[in-house]
């Protein structure tokens, strides 16, 4: 088969239309082709209908807002099931968990804490809402911690006892200035001399006194029990006793002087003062502590709603204390060192709680946040421009490229128009 090239050039019109004209065309006809083919995943937004019915015109909207509601769920469930699954999430929160992340955390933490102290409006509202609120803490925390003890559940109540009891009772000591006015009272209160007086008719009664000679004849030894018959142990006894009870305010007298002179309050000081509960046998301090918790613990079920309508009294008092507390706090009073070794403390513990709890924790926590509806919700909300902006963003230059593909196949299609004439004329 021979080309007619003379016929296919036998003129410059036909130079024009049978070469020129048709890559032009068929490249126009491919690019706009694509170009409506993309702009039919967007435009129209909305749907259109043919006039005066309810007859909806094909193609409207586009494909993107017509099927926005499964786009967000196959979006949604692509991120959900492959993208972003739980164990991608557990396993990079896990990376990001390192000591010196948590450090650098609690660090910011709480040097954004103590600027807001120093926001004085802040911190005068602050101090009013948790003063407002300390009452009910406190009463909520007395009885609670009281029912829990009631119950058997708890061992709060005994363990606090036990450390005040080795950290504060069996450390204390007592000056002799404070020695000195206990043994004071105690005179004043058990050793008045009507008291003592009483004390000594009491034990010089007839039958200890006849119990007195007895043990003087049986365990004396010879020169005393002579001295004891000459002297008249017994008759001595008795008239002391006799003199006590019919001469009262002359024993009294005696008997005070006698307090002043034997210097018995200095004694009692002194003994007081000296009185360590250290030196005593371990198995003594052991059952004086027990007995302590116990009693400690029998007086707070006992005493429970007068307990509770005690903390009600000084309601008052405790927010004046907690508002007075917060607002007096100087966050530059607070020793750098002391701050350092409390974010350090601070950062061990979270470190050592979430390493060890992360993963429970992120098991509950992943299904509860809902990724999927989330996501869904979130896509289907989009209007249909948002969409496009949103592809058009994420995809502009392949799209573009789309286009023009678009027109190259057309003005290769133009090419081979050109061929086709030349062959066939």
């Amino acid at each position: 088969m021979e080309f007619h090239w003379a016929a296919l050039f036998q003129s410059q019109e036909a130079i024009i239309w049978k070469v020129i004209v048709p890559p032009i065309l068929y490249f126009a006809h491919g690019y706009l082709a694509t170009w409506m083919a993309v702009a039919a995943l967007f435009r129209p937004y909305d749907a259109y209908f043919v006039p005066f019915t309810k007859i909806q015109l094909p193609l409207t909207p586009g494909i993107f807002p017509k099927r926005r509601a499964k786009l967000a769920q196959a979006v949604a469930g692509t991120i959900t099931d492959t993208l972003l699954t739980p164990q991608d999430i557990k396993g990079q929160v896990e990376h990001l968990l390192t000591e010196d992340n948590i450090r650098l955390t609690i660090g910011l933490l709480v040097d954004s804490v103590l600027k807001e102290f120093r926001d004085t409006t802040k911190l005068h509202r602050l101090a009013s809402d948790i003063a407002e609120l300390s009452p009910t803490l406190l009463e909520h925390f007395v009885a609670s911690s009281i029912e829990s003890l009631e119950a058997g559940k708890d061992a709060k109540i005994a363990t606090i006892t036990e450390k005040v009891f080795d950290q504060v009772i069996l450390t204390t000591r007592i000056s002799l200035e404070q020695a000195s006015e206990f043994a004071s009272r105690i005179l004043e209160a058990f050793a008045t001399p009507p008291k003592v007086r009483a004390g000594l008719i009491t034990l010089l009664s007839p039958s200890n006194i006849s119990a007195l000679e007895e043990s003087i004849g049986a365990h004396a030894s010879g020169p005393y029990k002579l001295l004891a018959r000459i002297i008249g142990v017994k008759r001595v006894c008795y008239e002391w006793r006799n003199f006590l009870e019919k001469e009262p305010e002359e024993a009294d007298k005696i008997i005070q002087d006698m307090i002043k002179r034997f210097g018995i309050k200095e004694q009692i000081a002194l003994q007081i003062a000296n009185f360590d509960l250290r030196s005593m046998p371990l198995q003594t301090v052991n059952k004086f502590k027990a007995n302590m918790v116990t009693f400690v613990e029998a007086f707070l079920i006992e005493h429970k709603s007068d307990i509770i309508a005690s903390v009600r009294k000084v309601e008052g008092e405790a927010m004046a204390s907690v508002r007075q507390a917060i607002v007096g706090f100087n966050p530059e009073s607070i020793p750098e060192p002391w701050l350092m070794r409390a974010k350090q403390d601070l950062s061990q513990f979270f470190y050592s709680y979430l390493k060890r709890e992360l993963g429970e924790l992120l098991e509950k926590a992943i299904p509860k946040l809902g990724m999927y509806n989330v996501i869904a919700q979130k896509i289907d909300l989009f209007s249909a421009q948002q969409l496009e902006n949103l592809v058009k963003r994420i995809c502009k230059q392949e799209l573009q490229a789309l286009e023009w593909f678009g027109g190259f196949i057309g003005l290769m299609l133009g090419f081979v128009q050109i061929l086709v004439n030349a062959i066939a004329p």
